[in-house]
């Protein structure tokens, strides 16, 4: 298992070689027409991108990780017509498709049709180079999740927020890596009882124009997702990582120095 370099992918080698993309989010240009803000389909773009990964790494198969499309509850003429078709040129290629329903999927089964085969929110387990389950992350895991290694998810778009030299706050897409404690996850799923660890990584979100989660500016009063609001992964102990491989240090460490150039 890798984390594809300048790529918001993970790789997986087995059973085949496995692509793991989260929230792709086709139509979300929809919703900034209605605030006004034009910006042409977004589609052909997202089709281009989704091909030259597919062409670097080799894979052979995909999972969506949650929100392939944007809109909720209706839905728009990019996500019923330019999405299938961006999908059918995957297909033709020879890649599986597969998607983990995620909060902004509602409906898409009649999109989209046998291009892609549909798992619950709840998540579902691979047993790849490790057990690895996987899931979009507004819903809590079942229970199975318990036998896991490492959970990977979507949903956050984790976004680290860093001041420039002249004032000005940037936005960098990251991984976020968590170590976590199964015996509180499990109690927060009422599950018999575990012990050890389990490495939590949330992915960046594949739409580059999306904006996203600044999780270095967070509060611990912020209403977060269920697998950090379980208390089996601690926010401020997960570690930041640019898509181009740079270890940014912890989230703890990120905001304290966020506030301190806030205040100089």
């Amino acid at each position: 298992m890798r984390l594809i370099e300048d790529w918001p992918a993970i790789l997986l080698e087995k059973p085949v070689k496995t692509l793991l993309l989260a929230d792709i989010h086709f139509g979300y240009e929809s919703e900034l027409a209605d605030k006004g803000i034009q910006v042409p389909s977004q589609a052909y773009r997202l089709k281009e991108l989704l091909v030259r990964v597919v062409e670097e790494t080799g894979a052979e198969k995909i999972i969506f990780l949650g929100d392939l499309k944007h809109q909720v509850p209706l839905s728009s003429w990019i996500e019923w017509r330019e999405m299938p078709e961006a999908l059918k040129v995957l297909k033709e290629m020879g890649v599986d498709l597969a998607l983990i329903l995620g909060n902004h999927d509602g409906g898409i089964e009649s999109m989209l049709g046998d291009l892609v085969t549909i798992f619950p929110s709840k998540g579902v387990m691979l047993n790849a180079e490790k057990r690895v389950y996987l899931l979009h992350g507004h819903a809590w895991p079942s229970q199975e999740v318990l036998r896991a290694d490492l959970i990977i998810m979507g949903h956050l778009h984790p976004m680290i927020s860093l001041r420039t030299d002249i004032g000005i706050i940037a936005k960098r897409r990251v991984w976020l890596i968590f170590e976590g404690d199964k015996k509180i996850l499990a109690e927060k799923l009422a599950a018999k009882r575990r012990r050890g660890s389990i490495r939590l990584i949330v992915m960046p979100a594949f739409n580059p124009i999306l904006t996203g989660l600044s999780v270095n500016a967070l509060t611990p009063k912020d209403r977060l997702w269920p697998l950090i609001r379980s208390g089996a992964f601690d926010l401020g102990s997960g570690e930041a990582v640019t898509l181009s491989g740079e270890r940014l240090g912890k989230i703890s460490f990120l905001r304290k120095l966020l506030m301190e150039e806030h205040e100089a």
